[in-house]
């Protein structure tokens, strides 16, 4: 059976570093990553942790053009932009989503930010954006 845990929530934000500060001076929660650019995904991204988050990761997105998948989504104001579960079979939590009604929108791809685990996305019949992230989700990695 495919494990899964919620791994982190992504923001879509328009400056990183102002951004990390800001949830510094709010939440308490710091940068464990450097500002990683993937050339793939068109995003600068940056992990933020702490205590008031437990184990979950806040993912700061920031596009690095206009055709970045997420540019849209901050010429809307940024915000929330999806969730991220991690997975034991990347595969089978894909099939079921699509069993489900998702649309798979990133078939998997290595992700720089997560040590280059594999990711992929899916539009859910919600409307909403899911990504998996191949991994133990009983190891509890950093990223």
């Amino acid at each position: 059976m495919n494990q899964m845990k919620l791994h982190h929530l992504a923001v879509v934000v328009a400056d990183i570093k102002r951004s990390a500060e800001f949830y510094k001076k709010l939440l308490n929660i710091t940068p464990v990553t450097k500002i990683i650019h993937d050339a793939g995904q068109k995003v600068h991204i940056q992990f933020l942790a702490g205590p008031v988050l437990g184990p979950l990761r806040l993912e700061l997105l920031a596009p690095d053009s206009n055709d970045s998948p997420v540019a849209s989504a901050l010429k809307k104001g940024g915000g929330p932009n999806h969730l991220c579960f991690e997975v034991s079979d990347l595969d089978q939590a894909l099939e079921l989503a699509r069993r489900q009604g998702s649309r798979i929108i990133c078939a998997p791809i290595k992700a720089p930010a997560l040590a280059n685990r594999k990711i992929a996305f899916v539009f859910t019949p919600d409307q909403q954006i899911v990504e998996f992230v191949q991994g133990s989700a009983e190891a509890g990695e950093n990223s």
